[in-house]
């Protein structure tokens, strides 16, 4: 109470005055309190990363996590964009495989390493002129088989922990461990799509989110086409939708740590929700909004559930919110591949991209109409699609390969022309990696470009 004036734990004034929070939110500090009344009546809604980490966690993580979702099943809600996005990403390798592949690259580190470390000797021996010497060469081959020894020692073990974290059974729903267990946990819990029209305002005003840098998502625009950068938007409408309608406080769990969900760390103060976010909800719905990420709702569950949570779960996820990527990577050996298929298959993509990333990512639709030797009343419509094929392909051959949508899209500018594209983006981060591509291939074809 301030000068006989109270404020409400949302904010709101109270008596005909103002308090101290009142406009202001989004500094408040959740309570034990507030997460006890939001695993008792409010809405908890968790985000696609949430979902997919069941599979990239190991064991006794994915019991722990799935155990919290269980006893806050009568409060969970799920976007329909969440679960849209769910079923898109959950049988990329680099999901139903996370643990293999993770195994695969350690164990070609450690050849590596391996080679390395003889290569090393074997030019140490010549450089100091002691290959001849029978002693100090005995020594070293005997320590390169200790060594072979260890490195084999240690693949065996990331083999079998692979093999004891992995998901054998789940490349079929039907025997999938992390389906069973939650299909009966989001039974009723899964909200509905947006309505058509009410869709496709939403991607209207995600765009306009975009360009003018408005969270949440406006990250994703950067590197992703239009309509899956709204991704982020349409898990934050639906969310608003349904709190509006329970009239519920809410907390959004998500593995997102990019900045246009989160006002970042600053020293001792925690991480929290953008402040837009939080006024956003506020003035909707007349509710809090709260935010997690999923190592936050573990630790929280076992202070106010008294939950019995590992804390080297607690880390686990912690872990893989810093290092796990929202989505599949590319590697310049997968672009480089990609490239080479493009070359034979659809020239005119392939230059295009590599025109792209000498101008910064983006190539304009006059440079492509040149580079293909299009007439000008030709449509680009469908001008990506061979990328996107080409990767399926790549993917289908066993090689690792990032998300196609995302890699290469067309840009469009809505105020002057809403149908034709402008140009096409290639993904910020694919840039440096296709950098070189780009330099060997247009030098050897001036002309192509």
């Amino acid at each position: 109470m301030i000068d006989g004036v109270a404020s409400s734990p949302d904010g709101n004034e109270t008596g005909g005055g103002r308090g101290l929070f009142d406009g202001f939110a989004e500094y408040r500090t959740p309570s034990p309190e507030d997460y006890q009344r939001l695993f008792t009546t409010g809405l908890v809604v968790v985000d696609t990363n949430v979902l997919l980490t069941l599979y990239r966690s190991n064991q006794r993580t994915r019991g722990d996590l799935l155990a919290v979702l269980d006893r806050l099943r009568e409060r969970l809600w799920v976007p329909h964009q969440v679960l849209t996005e769910f079923w898109r990403l959950r049988e990329q390798s680099t999901i139903l495989g996370h643990h293999s592949l993770k195994a695969k690259e350690v164990r070609s580190a450690l050849v590596k390493a391996g080679r390395s470390a003889s290569d090393a000797l074997d030019r140490w021996l010549k450089q100091v002129h002691v290959g001849d010497d029978a002693e100090i060469s005995g020594m070293i081959a005997e320590h390169r088989e200790q060594l072979d020894t260890v490195l084999l020692s240690l693949q065996s073990l990331i083999d079998g922990q692979a093999v004891k974290d992995a998901l054998a059974d789940a490349t079929d729903t039907n025997t999938d461990p992390v389906l069973a267990r939650l299909e009966p946990i989001l039974q009723g819990r899964i909200g509905p799509p947006l309505a058509d029209h009410e869709h496709a305002a939403a991607l209207i005003e995600a765009k306009r989110r975009g360009e003018h840098e408005i969270p949440p998502g406006y990250e994703d625009f950067k590197t992703k086409s239009d309509e899956r950068a709204a991704g982020d938007y349409l898990v934050w409408e639906q969310t608003l939708v349904e709190a509006t309608r329970l009239g519920s406080e809410v907390l959004f769990v998500t593995g997102d740590s990019k900045e246009d969900w989160w006002k970042q760390r600053d020293g001792n103060i925690a991480a929290r929700p953008r402040p837009e976010l939080t006024q956003e909800m506020l003035r909707r719905t007349g509710c809090r909004l709260f935010m997690l990420q999923p190592s936050g709702l573990l630790e929280q569950a076992r202070i106010v559930l008294d939950l019995e949570v590992e804390t080297a779960s607690v880390r686990d996820l912690e872990q893989l919110q810093t290092t796990t990527p929202s989505g599949p990577e590319w590697t310049s050996e997968a672009l480089e591949a990609l490239v080479d298929l493009l070359l034979g298959q659809a020239d005119v993509q392939a230059y295009s991209m590599l025109e792209a990333v000498q101008n910064d990512g983006f190539v304009s639709r006059a440079t492509v109409y040149e580079i293909g030797g299009y007439a000008e009343t030709r449509m680009l419509r469908g001008f990506t699609r061979p990328v996107k094929t080409a990767t399926k392909r790549l993917e289908e051959n066993g090689i690792e390969v990032g998300d196609a949508e995302s890699l290469f899209f067309a840009v469009y500018d809505r105020e002057f022309d809403a149908v034709s594209a402008k140009g096409f983006r290639i993904a910020q981060e694919a840039v440096p990696l296709l950098r070189p591509i780009a330099q060997k291939i247009l030098g050897e074809n001036p002309s192509s470009a």
